[in-house]
């Protein structure tokens, strides 16, 4: 491929298709050159003191080849196509990490610097192995007591003072994100002991909530303030030492809010559990929307260690107790990696191709602040928390990858500017993200998150995470033929993507996306084609939703999407600005949701409560002066044009088959809104329940939402990629714009290691 720098400046400058631009990208960093100076580093048979880098002399540590390369560009000239470092074999980083920087830019995209496996493959590390012969059966008889009988001769001990590991922190009193190293073995996530070992426990009673008293006729949240008591029905506390530590992880107030806690005490004699400190919304329902019972499990206590894949570390003694699967301990790795395992900052024009890398506390893989970058054909997996960074920078990405089995979140792509609008170009593309929030249940455990300004995210598959699978936030982003399901597999209010709580979160589009099978149909849908997920779904909760733009977040554009059993699918929770057009929704809970919450908690100009001075957030972002002025000129009289009522909203050319309701209105919405909402031409099949009697003619005669009496049949949706079923809406609708379902989705396999279901499931 000859093309010159200059045509390719003018095609990533000037302001067309995304798509466009990062196919050209792709298209020019994975072309095969000549013209390249190849090194070779081999971790088992290289050597950083006798090699030369040279295929039969290779380097043992990619640093060597790093530092080499540096050197060598002070001397020579950088070579016409670029340098390419070709790894093979396993590297681990349990302490130091690997970082590349400005030093390691390539030249131009003609040019690139180029890390990649060889065929052999290539595979990072962030653990410390633990050899099976330092493992020792338990022999102390203080902790065979605390053993259950019938595991005490299946448990081992191993001190990890022999592999270097010297201390390890306990756990803080409350968390989120898993703050401690993590056990693996053979290539899965083991569990840290605890009770039940499947499942949750759901509280009976809640004695003393642990929160200070608020006036509910003002829409006042409630926060812990101190431990909180409730009680409990097992047996099973008797044998627990709260002294040695113990937490309990739970849905203690809302449904989208997972937090552990340590125990601070046990009343066996009134059956009452008092935690150490207060859980950040206290313990027990709080809201009439969140109906199901508090539940949570208890973790971390030895005397629970009982099943196989379990594991306790003794913080004091250092010493690792572990209960293998099968008795195997030939590949036991724990996760001690703090820090960015594999890091690239301020790079230009850098490739990362190939690897696999696993095991890491931290992130595994990061662009950070770099231009022209690519990594792909990388396979992450089995990361305490997040899995791939890519945030600052221009035209920097991740494609062709697998990223699964992740603590936290999957993927996290930010960059950009949202006070100048400068879109940053970086991507995800081609991607297959899955099995997020293993250990974070909530609030950040995505699939995918993106934010910042011009982000772009396309083909990607994204499935099974507890909560949200794409989160996002900003400005200027394009989200668009990706595939998204299971997503909201135990939790409640949120959805497949989530956005909130922003006036200036604008000008996003959500176009030609799959969403399909969340919550409980996600678990149904599962089980129907063999599989077995892993998830207890929230019972009685309601609150599943497709695309949730939440607490008045506004400017948002959601068309050409297919939403299939996706909760309720298009949700408007009192923004203004958003645009819902020409969707399909087929045996959804509702196909679109409109309410006025705003009229209750929007606090613009009074200062930020809870984040609801929605002014506030787009006076930081300057909204009245340029670029925002200019962009978005419907801001500048926000505040005299009713700010706190859902307006300017436009549902257009939609289609529902089957769902049980077509618009929801919650609150008082339907008096102070539904008659300023633009409804025009949208059709509703196969529907339960008619509302035609809110929906009359608009005044120019059009229609706003016209019930038909017609019976589409649905038959066998999935196998024909939804044509036949398009096909029948086109005779009775001829305006509805087909949607090209078979080309949502990943465009071609990532990966011929893609992982089995069997690998993922685990949790």
């Amino acid at each position: 491929m000859n093309i010159c720098p200059a045509h390719l400046f003018r095609i990533f400058s000037r302001p067309c298709c995304f798509m466009v631009q990062i196919f050209v990208f792709l298209s020019i960093l994975t072309v095969s050159v000549q013209a390249q100076q190849f090194f070779y580093v081999n971790s088992e048979t290289g050597s950083d003191e006798i090699g030369d880098g040279s295929a039969s002399a290779p380097w043992a540590t990619v640093e060597k080849a790093r530092d080499t390369l540096r050197e060598l560009r002070k001397t020579q000239k950088y070579p016409e196509n670029g340098f390419v470092v070709e790894l093979t074999g396993t590297f681990s980083f349990p302490e130091k990490n690997l970082t590349f920087t400005a030093e390691d830019s390539g030249e131009s995209m003609l040019a690139p610097m180029v890390y990649r496996a060889s065929k052999a493959g290539a595979l990072f590390v962030g653990g410390s192995p633990l050899s099976q012969d330092g493992f020792r059966k338990v022999s102390d008889p203080k902790v065979l007591a605390r053993l259950k009988e019938g595991v005490q001769d299946k448990v081992w001990e191993f001190d990890l003072s022999t592999v270097g590991i010297t201390k390890i922190a306990p756990l803080p009193q409350k968390f989120q994100t898993w703050p401690s190293v993590e056990l693996f073995s053979n290539e899965k996530a083991m569990q840290i002991a605890r009770f039940p070992n499947q499942g949750w426990i759901e509280i009976p009673k809640v004695i003393d909530r642990g929160v200070a008293p608020v006036d509910r006729t003002k829409d006042e949240w409630e926060f812990g303030v101190r431990p909180a008591v409730f009680e409990f029905t097992e047996e099973e506390p008797k044998r627990w030492d709260v002294s040695k530590g113990i937490w309990l992880t739970g849905f203690w107030c809302h449904d989208w809010f997972a937090e552990t806690i340590k125990l601070g005490a046990i009343d066996m004699e009134k059956k009452q559990f008092t935690t150490e400190v207060n859980s950040r919304y206290g313990v027990g329902n709080h809201s009439a929307w969140h109906t199901a019972k508090r539940r949570y499990f208890v973790l971390n206590l030895l005397e629970e260690l009982d099943a196989p894949g379990e594991w306790y570390i003794d913080t004091e003694k250092n010493v690792l107790y572990f209960y293998p699967k099968d008795g195997d301990l030939s590949n036991v790795v724990l996760s001690v990696q703090k820090k960015t395992m594999l890091e690239i900052r301020d790079a230009k024009f850098f490739v990362l191709d190939g690897i696999q890398a696993k095991c890491s506390l931290g992130p595994a893989l990061a662009l950070r602040n770099c231009e022209d970058s690519l990594i792909k054909n990388v396979r992450v997996f089995n990361t305490t928390n997040d899995g791939v960074h890519i945030g600052g920078g221009k035209r920097s990405g991740l494609a062709y990858s697998e990223v699964f089995n992740a603590g936290r979140a999957c993927v996290s792509l930010t960059g950009g500017d949202r006070k100048t609008l400068e879109k940053c170009g970086n991507f995800v593309t081609n991607c297959h993200l899955h099995h997020s929030g293993r250990l974070q249940r909530t609030s950040g455990g995505y699939c995918l998150y993106f934010g910042g300004c011009g982000c772009y995210a396309a083909h990607n598959l994204l499935h099974d995470s507890p909560y949200i699978c794409i989160g996002y936030g900003g400005n200027e982003h394009l989200f668009e033929f990706n595939e998204v399901h299971s997503a909201m597999m135990e939790s409640g209010d949120g959805g497949g993507m989530y956005t909130g709580r922003d006036w200036g979160s604008l000008g996003n589009v959500i176009q030609f996306n799959y969403f399909h099978h969340f919550g409980q149909a996600g678990v149904d849908w599962q089980k129907a084609q063999g599989l077995s997920p892993d998830y207890e779904p929230l019972k009685e909760s309601i609150m599943v939703m497709g695309v949730y733009l939440d607490d008045c977040d506004s400017g948002d554009t959601v068309q050409n999407n297919l939403f299939y059993r996706a909760g309720w699918a298009a949700f408007v929770g009192g923004g203004r600005y958003n645009k819902i057009l020409n969707n399909l929704f087929i045996e959804c809970t509702a196909a679109v949701h409109f309410d006025d919450r705003g009229l209750r908690r929007a606090k613009p100009g009074e200062g930020f409560k809870n984040g609801w001075d929605l002014l506030a957030k787009i006076e930081e972002m300057n909204y009245d002066q340029s670029p925002w002025k200019e962009r978005y000129p419907f801001l500048l009289n926000v505040m005299q044009d009713d700010p706190k009522l859902p307006l300017h909203n436009t549902v257009r050319g939609n289609v529902s088959v089957g769902s049980s309701q077509w618009l929801q209105m919650h609150n008082t919405a339907r008096e102070t809104s539904l008659h300023r909402i633009d409804f025009t031409e949208n059709y509703v099949f196969n529907s339960p329940v008619s509302q035609q009697d809110i929906f009359p003619l608009n005044p120019d005669g059009s229609v706003r939402t016209s019930f038909r009496e017609e019976v589409i049949p649905l038959g066998e949706l999935e196998k024909t990629d939804f044509r036949a079923l398009q096909q029948e809406i086109r005779k009775l609708v001829p305006k509805f714009q087909h949607l090209p379902v078979e080309k949502m989705g990943l465009e071609q396999p990532v990966s011929d290691n893609s992982s089995s279901p069997e690998t993922f499931t685990s949790r």
